[in-house]
């Protein structure tokens, strides 16, 4: 017996009854398991490709057909006999299924987890929840739990790109993507799933069940997907932290209680100069396939980069000179900001860029100019370091402005301010 036996309404027939029972029976009934790329889209609701087909299949001919192809196999003859069938892992076809999920919740509305369990999937406990039954992760928010683990969540202000909100990662010591649940939220886009925000705001009456306002849908900002900040774990012991940049990528509400309250004084903190997001990229096992979808672009140049400040930091530390960071939390602004390596023994602060051309230089120029008027003590000298020699032009820009230029040559490093010879 093949698939060819299949008509369209032997398939109809397998979607009605799959709507009749329900998902869960069905699938147990035809024991096949949940779909995890193909769904068959049909009337404005999604099924799971592999158990429709199965279950036409013993329409047709009264025998279960084995499916050696799994749901892949499927899809194709699903789509000859003229159902629509999406990959989630498409970008297009994959908002068709995040697009029917967002009929079952509206921003705002308020629902224990049990709850969303049965619209969603996905289990009961933790922060960050991937769900096995939709392409979906669930990312949960409760303020009064997590603030004195030092999760601190909400809205900022806007920037160039439009709406931003932070999400701190889980682990109580210093955090890195090996978790299941930080992982999920930094491979989201690659496996096709949204990130849909919740927040607690209280409890179901005379019981212990915790209450979840719906935020929205999310995904990471392409171009900085990720912070690295110096928190505070329940121990009072400091770690470093993942904060994720979310923007909102389909319905979302933005309430002023959601926003993270500005600083409310300017501080100048310094921090262990492994406290960077470039500490969390692996040169060499961050390389995607060409073509492949990531809501996480490592580029060459961050790779660079990342290199160059761990060799300028073995170069200054056999020269006797501390590095560390500076994390600027400014007055009136609720994102703070980390600065590249600040030379604690010449006090110097270094900007550091992964390739010599003139607007990477600017922006390094740009950016000394504005962490310097924050740093304490005062009125650092500021340098930009380079992985390589720059054009003469470039040079001169930095000679006029006071800034020093420093370099890689070799083994060693050309211009350092502060050191002997």
């Amino acid at each position: 017996m093949t698939l060819a036996e299949v008509t369209r309404k032997d398939v109809l027939k397998a979607i009605e009854l799959y709507r009749n029972v329900g998902r869960h029976e069905f699938l147990e009934e035809h024991k096949s398991g949940k779909a995890r790329y193909f769904f068959l889209v049909h009337e404005g609701a999604i099924f799971d490709s592999k158990a429709i087909l199965k279950a036409a299949h013993l329409n047709a001919t009264g025998k279960t057909h084995g499916f050696s192809g799994g749901e892949a196999a499927a899809a194709p003859r699903l789509r000859k006999l003229g159902f629509d069938v999406v990959d989630v892992r498409d970008p297009a076809a994959g908002e068709v299924v995040q697009s029917l999920l967002d009929e079952d919740l509206q921003p705002g509305e308020i629902k224990t987890r049990a709850e969303l369990a049965a619209i969603f999937g996905g289990g009961s406990q933790g922060g960050i929840i991937p769900c096995t039954d939709t392409p979906t992760v669930l990312i949960y928010s409760d303020p009064k739990v997590g603030e004195e683990r030092g999760y601190i969540d909400g809205w900022v202000p806007d920037d160039d790109r439009g709406r931003l909100f932070e999400y701190t990662g889980h682990g109580p010591n210093d955090q890195t993507f090996e978790g299941a649940g930080n992982k999920a939220i930094h491979d989201h886009a690659i496996h096709g799933r949204a990130l849909r925000m919740f927040k607690a705001v209280g409890k179901v009456p005379n019981s212990d069940t915790v209450l979840h306002r719906y935020v929205g849908r999310f995904k990471l900002d392409e171009e900085r997907p990720f912070d690295v900040r110096w928190r505070a774990n329940k121990a009072h012991v400091m770690r470093k932290v993942i904060v994720f940049r979310l923007r909102p990528a389909g319905p979302f509400k933005r309430l002023d209680a959601d926003s993270i309250p500005p600083a409310e004084e300017t501080q100048a903190v310094l921090v262990p100069v492994d406290v960077t997001t470039s500490s969390l990229i692996d040169p060499e096992n961050n390389t995607k396939k060409q073509g492949s979808r990531s809501a996480v672009p490592e580029l060459e140049f961050q790779r660079r980069e990342a290199e160059l400040d761990a060799e300028f930091r073995k170069f200054m530390q056999a020269h006797g000179h501390e590095l560390m960071r500076f994390e600027l939390k400014v007055k009136g602004l609720a994102a703070p900001m980390l600065t590249d390596l600040y030379d604690t023994t010449a006090h110097v602060l270094y900007e550091l860029k992964g390739n010599i051309g003139r607007n990477a230089v600017r922006m390094a120029i740009g950016q000394l100019m504005d962490y310097r008027r924050h740093v304490d003590p005062p009125n650092p000298a500021i340098a930009v370091l380079l992985p390589e020699e720059p054009h003469d032009d470039i040079k001169a820009l930095l000679d006029d402005l006071g800034i020093a230029l420093v370099y890689r040559a070799g083994d060693s490093f050309v211009g350092v301010p502060g050191l002997a010879g």
